[in-house]
């Protein structure tokens, strides 16, 4: 029954995609649509078995247990259903804390609400929450193509092939965790700002969508949320001094990392430096159980310390793993993809386009994703959790690359013609 209940679902949301107007005027066929749909919904299905039979205790197998659990509480105790999510013993004002807090608690409450949700539909099957949940994780994929297809009209197999299809984005969006969420709220805050920005004019719809999908950003991840509001404010200045854009953005990043150390002065709440700090002693702490942790530079909460381990963070967090290294099995294929994508970034430095793009908008993408790829370099000493935290951001670093490459001029010195 299950597995025909699955086939049932799967042909009806492949059937909605096609309808829906969002989906329709992306400029891409509906054939094309069905297929990066249902390619998604492989990932996902793969992610869910590996974390579901190949390891244990993984956080997917405690989602789906404990959202079965809210779904049977649902039904019989409606009351504790939608109370029980405030009741908690920790910290209701500790908005940065790392552990006993009501609002790091609330990440995972929030997944496990969703997936009670779904089970109503789906009769507890994990595997069919895996359609529902990637069903809105496609729209993610859609609103940033949707957005980039502006800048880069000609390079639409490009903006397909790093959206829908890099692998590692695409298995770790695809798994029932936060970081599909967070890829689809990311996404449609900037596809909303874009647009906001782009027509010079007020619209309710779209700020309505800005701030529920930042309100998602700020309880998932906080710190995503604090790492867009620099790249943000550049991006709307440099709107209106495109002959200085990367000036403006180097002056407010300048101003936000003044800020970033200073904040300790203001609170200790508010210390950043300290909370970066603290969220590397405890993954530290975590990756003593693991099998996949790496060696780490200790960071304390100072300029002189951060700047130190800047080198090391970029190499953990855009480098590896290398091919060279002893890890499981599975990590060989990430090992290929980012090799591949090191490749793709000398031939960038060596190929690159003369028609430079000046959009502001490309910027933020850039030195969004790269103060991303220094924070989980700074903190996660585990390959495993490394390879999760930066998949959503490789696309954002990736397209401005790819597209970048005079592709005309490497293929007349490879001698391929067109």
């Amino acid at each position: 029954m299950d597995y025909l209940l699955f086939f049932i679902y799967l042909v009806l949301f492949c059937w909605l995609l096609t309808k829906i107007k969002f989906i329709k005027g992306c400029g891409i066929n509906e054939k094309t649509i069905i297929i990066l749909f249902l390619i998604r919904i492989l990932f996902g299905v793969i992610n869910g078995y590996i974390n579901l039979y190949h390891y244990s205790g993984t956080d997917a197998e405690t989602f789906h247990h404990d959202g079965i659990t809210e779904y049977h509480l649902l039904f019989n105790n409606p009351r504790e259903y939608f109370s029980n999510i405030f009741r908690t013993n920790n910290n209701f004002s500790g908005f940065l804390e790392i552990k006993d807090s009501f609002w790091n608690n609330l990440r995972t409450s929030l997944i496990i609400k969703l997936l009670s949700i779904f089970n109503i539909f789906s009769r507890g099957n994990f595997f069919i929450n895996t359609i529902f949940y990637n069903f809105f994780v496609f729209f993610g994929s859609v609103a940033l193509y949707k957005t980039f297809i502006n800048i880069f009209a000609d390079k639409k197999i490009i903006l397909i092939l790093c959206l829908f299809l890099l692998p590692s984005t695409l298995y770790f969006t695809a798994g029932i965790q936060k970081d599909g969420l967070i890829f689809l709220a990311i996404a449609i805050s900037t596809y909303n700002l874009f647009y906001l920005i782009k027509e010079r004019k007020f619209l309710l719809k779209r700020l309505l969508w800005i701030i529920i999908a930042f309100i998602i950003i700020l309880l998932l991840r906080n710190f995503v949320f604090i790492a867009l509001i620099p790249a943000i404010v550049a991006w709307v200045i440099a709107e209106k001094n495109k002959r200085f854009i990367i000036s403006v953005f180097l002056i407010v990043y300048g101003f936000f990392i003044i800020l970033f150390f200073w904040t300790g002065s203001l609170s200790p709440r508010l210390d950043l430096p300290e909370y970066v700090s603290e969220r590397q002693i405890a993954f530290i702490e975590i990756a003593k159980g693991g099998n996949s942790s790496i060696n780490i530079n200790p960071l304390f909460p100072d300029f002189r310390s951060f700047l130190n381990n800047a080198p090391q963070a970029i190499n953990h967090s855009l480098m590896r793993p290398y091919l060279t290294e002893k890890f499981n099995l599975l990590y060989i294929p990430v090992a290929i993809e980012i090799f591949i994508y090191e490749l793709v970034f000398l031939l960038f430095l060596f190929y690159r386009s003369k028609n430079k793009s000046s959009e502001p908008f490309i910027y933020f993408v850039i030195f969004f994703s790269l103060t991303m790829f220094l924070m989980i370099g700074y903190t996660v000493p585990i390959m495993g959790a490394i390879v999760r935290y930066r998949s959503i951001y490789l696309p954002l670093l990736l397209i401005p690359v790819m597209c970048g490459i005079d592709w005309d001029l490497l293929k007349s010195h490879l001698h391929i013609k067109k």
